[in-house]
């Protein structure tokens, strides 16, 4: 039973976004009511699947980081269904009325095994915990996003090309097929060139960060909120406002402040305007 308003909300990486699997389809109401209205009606319950089948459908597309599972279930029960699809991405809580498979499930790395009748109590612990793995696991996914660009700004004099990394494709951009960047507070919008189309993507790191990473004499930062690669201005227009425009037909501005600088800029590393 997917729950199509939760679709677009399946990757909020700061919410609970859960799946109840169960074959009864009481027992995932209760689970469900449970959650919302004693422990945290901020939970995203995405859906209910009464088995495996169907969980995986919903799994491939909610894309959930958590699943509230049921262990014995006709067909295939859950501990044989996540060893056939190890390994994944989301925390699992079992709630079952079978004690004998604790050893295998936490061998799964279960953030809890809860024994119906569920106690709220009990619920409310493995939500605490759920939580605190997930932050966690946050924390060390950006660390390793900004260990990368730390490395990549280590070796940038051996490098032509940089890795950009979304949430779910990498793109390897060589640097003169860069346009600008455009920072957007932590994260940044790349606009590049690539297989004769241009293309943006969305990094969660700052415009600091790829303004060391980046070679100097081809990028400048024209304005706070973003830097350019210089071997694609098109055109600088000084009017009422200072602005460039890029090849691929953006006109970005051009602080006043930095007018002048950018002007010595171009003409002492020989960018023919």
């Amino acid at each position: 039973m997917l729950n199509p308003k939760n679709y677009l909300m399946a990757n909020h990486i700061e919410n609970l976004n859960v799946l109840i699997v169960d074959d009864e389809t009481e027992a995932c109401e209760n689970i469900r009511n449970i959650l919302l209205q004693y422990i945290d009606p901020e939970i995203n319950i995405l859906g209910i699947a009464n088995d495996t089948l169907e969980a995986e459908k919903q799994i491939r597309f909610l894309k959930p980081n958590a699943i509230f599972f049921d262990i014995e279930m006709p067909g295939e029960n859950a501990l044989q269904f996540l060893e056939r699809i190890y390994p994944f991405n989301f925390e699992i809580i079992f709630v079952t009325a079978y004690d004998q498979f604790a050893i295998r499930a936490f061998k799964l790395n279960a953030v809890d095994y809860i024994l119906k009748p569920v106690d709220i109590d009990e619920l409310a612990n493995a939500i605490t915990k759920l939580k605190e793995k997930l932050k966690f696991k946050n924390y060390n996914e950006n660390n390793e996003q900004q260990l990368k660009v730390i490395k990549q700004i280590a070796n940038k004099e051996k490098q032509h090309k940089i890795t950009l990394k979304a949430l779910n494709h990498v793109e390897i951009v060589d640097f003169k097929d860069i346009y600008f960047i455009e920072g957007q507070g932590s994260y940044c919008k790349i606009c590049f060139g690539k297989t004769n189309s241009d293309k943006e993507i969305i990094i969660s790191n700052t415009l600091s960060d790829y303004e060391e990473l980046l070679p100097m004499d081809m990028f400048y930062r024209i304005h706070k909120s973003y830097l350019i690669n210089c071997m694609h201005i098109k055109e600088i227009f000084n009017e009422n406002t200072c602005e460039v425009l890029i090849k691929n037909k953006n006109k970005l501005p051009v602080s006043r402040r930095r007018y002048s600088g950018f002007i010595d800029f171009l003409k002492t590393n020989d960018f023919l305007l």
